[in-house]
């Protein structure tokens, strides 16, 4: 079976909001979410403060909206990392010869 290579030019909402595996994020898509709404209520938040003269505290929160989406993300790479590298533990074999006595794997010991 050949192996499918991905467009990397091509932008894709579904893979935004997956992880390595292909299944949709729960943290992935809230932290979209949040950013959108965290950017939206920043740019709400600049045009009160142009227009009528309101308090800068929308625009701090809405700061920390858009940390707080950014965060999940990460932690959304962070876990499938973690997993890639468990996988890629797991796969690796003992390549020793019966009988071997070398003590560098599972089954030399």
């Amino acid at each position: 079976m050949a192996k499918q290579v991905k467009d990397i030019n091509k932008f894709s909402f579904a893979q935004m909001t997956s992880n390595a595996d292909g299944k949709t994020s729960a943290s992935g898509t809230m932290g979209i979410f949040i950013i959108l709404t965290g950017g939206i209520t920043f740019f709400l938040g600049s045009l009160g403060m142009i227009f009528k003269a309101t308090d800068s505290n929308i625009l701090i929160q809405s700061i920390a909206m858009v940390y707080a989406g950014a965060l999940l993300l990460g932690y959304r790479k962070s876990k499938d990392t973690a997993v890639e590298e468990e996988e890629i533990a797991a796969k690796v074999e003992c390549t020793c010869p019966e009988g071997c006595k070398c003590g560098n794997c599972d089954r030399c010991k």
